[in-house]
């Protein structure tokens, strides 16, 4: 079964966290979803949700205790603080829950891309996708932003010894998941642009050929039948993924918009001891930016290519149609669909998915910088106006 030759550098670390379900054989008739497997996914999800509800109840009602530069925090940045380390909790809970509930789902897609690639096969293809360099590229920015924080947090933070196990232990596990989430999407959905984009190669060539043999009339109705099940798998794909990416994006979001705005308040701020734990700061903001939108760049630039390929088999029957009227009632029935609605990736129905996504989302994070900034400032005068008014009555 080709689909899981292709996918399995990233299947079995995927599986051990729980994002993939364990499936048994490694033959068609043999293939399936055994009960061990089932179990396995729902004990990572209750040990998961068990930590969760632990770790958030003390960042909530211990937040002080988890400021990384007290001298230096207002009120707003504590509060920003505590929401981000939140939203990273449940980030990763939801990625782990949602893909543990769609397990059975996710399965049964993975079989049916299993039984199209017989077909495949048969005809030629042997394409085959490999995101090495890629994955070195996430784990490495994911990698160092875990060990910038360590460093952080150990060394230059007022935080007890316990609460550093609790926070770098969220870094780590929302960082394992998103990174994983990111590869395991990619690798799967560059796969199905491969397969779809061969079809389309060869439904293109009807353009060149005399349509009117019975044989041409068959061969269109097979790849157009093909085509109809990929489209159908992509959207399977969308909805089994799609709560984990909704999660993943808020925070993401949330987290490019905070941290910008902390490396301003720290450069800004003017009670910090040194110049090196202004360095520290910015450091660990700008790391962590940068693994955020590069973990973003791998999912939406994947959506947007699948996307592509799925929606460009409507542009070529487009061209087929006036060929022969004998295949225009055949095309009528996928164009209808495929006109009507274009193919989106969505975050559970909220947002579309693509290459544009990064763009929007950088938008909105500067709107919201600007208000960050401005309730700053506001805090800051209100500090100074104190500050004042215990100078003159003494």
């Amino acid at each position: 079964m080709k689909i899981y030759q292709d996918i399995w550098p990233i299947s079995k670390p995927s599986q051990i966290f729980a994002i993939l379900p364990f499936y048994s054989g490694d033959v068609e008739d043999g293939f399936r979803l055994g009960g061990l497997g089932r179990w396995y996914g729902r004990l990572v999800a209750l040990i998961i949700l068990i930590g969760s509800l632990t770790f958030g109840e003390d960042v909530l009602f211990a937040s002080k205790e988890y400021r990384l530069v007290a001298s230096a925090q207002g009120d707003t940045e504590e509060i920003n603080r505590t929401i981000e380390t939140l939203l990273c909790i449940i980030s990763y809970t939801m990625v782990v829950l949602s893909s543990v509930q769609n397990a059975s789902k996710h399965f049964r897609t993975l079989h049916d891309i299993a039984k199209i690639d017989e077909y495949l096969l048969a005809n030629g293809f042997r394409e085959t996708y490999s995101c090495r360099n890629l994955a070195i590229v996430v784990t490495s920015a994911a990698a160092g932003v875990l060990a910038v924080a360590f460093y952080y947090i150990h060394y230059r933070s007022g935080i007890g010894s316990k609460r550093q196990i609790i926070l770098l232990l969220i870094y780590f596990l929302q960082l394992l998941y998103s990174t994983l989430l990111a590869l395991y999407l990619r690798t799967l959905m560059m796969n199905l642009a491969q397969r779809i984009g061969f079809l389309n190669q060869k439904l293109d060539t009807f353009n060149l050929q005399d349509c009117g043999h019975m044989e041409n009339w068959r061969e269109l109705s097979t790849l157009i039948e093909v085509l109809c099940k990929f489209r159908y798998i992509t959207e399977n794909i969308n909805c089994v993924a799609g709560v984990s990416l909704l999660f993943y994006f808020g925070f993401s979001f949330y987290t490019v918009t905070n941290q910008s705005y902390l490396a301003f308040a720290t450069l800004t701020a003017g009670s910090l001891s040194s110049k090196l734990e202004v360095a520290d700061t910015i450091g660990l903001s700008c790391i962590w930016v940068l693994a955020e939108t590069i973990t973003m760049i791998v999912i939406c630039s994947a959506c947007d290519g699948l996307a592509s390929e799925v929606n460009g088999t409507a542009q070529i029957l487009a061209r087929i149609y006036g060929k022969s009227k004998q295949f225009q009632n055949l095309i009528d029935k996928f164009l209808t669909k495929s006109i009507k609605q274009d193919l989106q990736f969505t975050a559970y129905g909220f947002f579309s998915i693509d290459n544009s996504t990064l763009f929007k989302i950088f938008s909105a994070v500067t709107t919201y910088l600007v208000i960050l900034i401005q309730f700053k400032q506001l805090e800051d005068s209100k500090v100074e106006d104190i500050s004042q008014e215990d100078i003159s009555q003494a």
